[in-house]
């Protein structure tokens, strides 16, 4: 649990995979570890069984989301959108893909679209929601560590994909990597220390636990360090494309607009390192040369103001900023000219088949399912009460709830 808001109502949680979410604090459990089952001897749920799959989509929509896995199937009223996206995906002429739209529209579900669609497809995928106390745009090396922590890549011949360590210990076996300056170090082998180091988990520049360690690179945390990370991640990015016969690296952004929501000393280094990862992803020719040509701003501390931002042409990235309107957006597509995909909010029909599908999917969860015009009703009431795509879906669960709960008691009153 990371902070609070709205006096204590609401719960910001970092979940085991990076994401974070707002949650209720009522709806939040402290277990201690003891009451934790050593093993677990019951038999796991067979994967088809379609109650207990349409029990996790109700628990995610309780909380505004849509289990990653099982978004193809619950999008509604964007075909428009995601054949865009699709195109875009096999696009090789434009990397950086911006979403715009209203807080609750549906930007984070198309997000999570790209990233199913994209593991799919052969891309290795690795995805932040930014946060301007967490992971700030001005701190490139936090917006690193996470999309490290998300990363994901399809392994041929496995259902589950394989993440970070997994990757680059298969990219260095196959030769990849071994002239990089940071990933030619886990070549040989790598211990704990090296791996916390090589994701960032470590506050300092270099592990302290041992002298051998000194003749590592450092990862800077400054807020000029921009070139070390970009050329980390267009390293990764070539090595899927160039060494794993993947699509590439999908690289998606969450909540960009965080960039704004600092004072202005901090916007302009944010902005710096989000200009120069969308250029990289560009292969824009200055980012290969020295930083000091490149026009951005880097680290000058030592060794690393020789780091290039880009590490080979094609940096195999490709780039999904989510955002509501801001400013910024006419700035930023200045200098990297790409595709643009505005959101609008659903329309009666689709968000009538929305409200239909998760009363057919609570049925098939809960066994419960209302008469059509108490249906209709309850429908009218929750649309009526506005909020766009995401609180309109957190409310027709709890309404359903409502009624479930209470159905001796008239509907009006349940809803009041």
């Amino acid at each position: 649990m990371l902070r609070t808001r709205h006096r204590g109502f609401e719960s910001l949680v970092e979940f085991a995979d990076g994401r974070k979410r707002w949650v209720r604090v009522d709806e939040l459990s402290d277990v201690p570890p003891l009451m934790l089952p050593a093993r677990v001897s019951a038999s796991p749920r067979e994967p088809d069984d379609e109650s207990f799959r349409h029990r996790r989509m109700i628990e995610a929509f309780r909380l505004g989301v849509v289990p990653y896995d099982l978004v193809d199937e619950f999008t509604f009223g964007r075909d428009s959108e995601t054949r865009v996206l699709r195109d875009w995906l096999g696009d090789g002429q434009h990397q950086v893909c911006f979403l715009v739209g209203a807080y609750g529209v549906g930007k984070s579900h198309l997000v999570q679209y790209v990233r199913g669609r994209a593991l799919r497809e052969g891309f290795a995928v690795a995805a932040v929601d930014m946060d301007p106390s967490e992971t700030p745009f001005h701190k490139p090396k936090r917006v690193y560590a996470s999309l490290i922590q998300s990363f994901r890549y399809p392994r041929h011949g496995e259902q589950q994909p394989g993440g970070f360590r997994e990757f680059l210990r298969e990219v260095l076996s196959r030769g990849g990597l071994l002239d990089h300056e940071y990933f030619q170090h886990l070549a040989r082998s790598a211990d704990e220390c090296l791996w916390e180091w090589i994701e960032a988990r470590e506050s300092t520049p270099r592990p302290v636990a041992d002298v051998n360690y000194r003749q590592l690179p450092s990862l800077y945390d400054f807020t000029t360090a921009a070139n070390i990370y970009c050329y980390l991640l267009s390293a990764l990015g070539w090595a899927a494309l160039q060494v794993m016969d993947l699509k590439g690296l999908l690289l998606l952004i969450d909540e960009a607009e965080a960039a704004t929501q600092v004072g202005y000393g901090y916007q302009s280094k944010g902005l710096n390192f989000l200009q120069a990862l969308m250029r990289t992803a560009a292969n824009d020719p200055k980012m290969a040369g020295p930083p000091l040509r490149s026009g951005f701003d880097y680290c000058s501390m030592g060794y690393a103001s020789e780091i290039p931002f880009l590490y080979r042409d094609p940096s195999g990235l490709k780039v999904v900023c989510a955002f509501t309107p801001v400013w910024l957006l006419d700035y930023l597509s200045k200098s990297a000219t790409p595709l643009r995909l505005d959101l609008e909010p659903l329309g009666e029909q689709a968000l009538k088949g929305l409200f239909e599908e998760i009363c057919l999917i609570y049925d098939s969860a809960y066994g419960f399912l209302e008469k059509d015009p108490i249906v209709d009703l309850i429908y009218r009431r929750v649309k009526d009460r506005g909020g766009r795509t995401r609180m309109f879906v957190k409310a027709a669960v709890e309404a359903l709830d409502l009624m479930r709960f209470g159905q001796r008691r008239p509907v009006a009153e349940v809803l009041a």
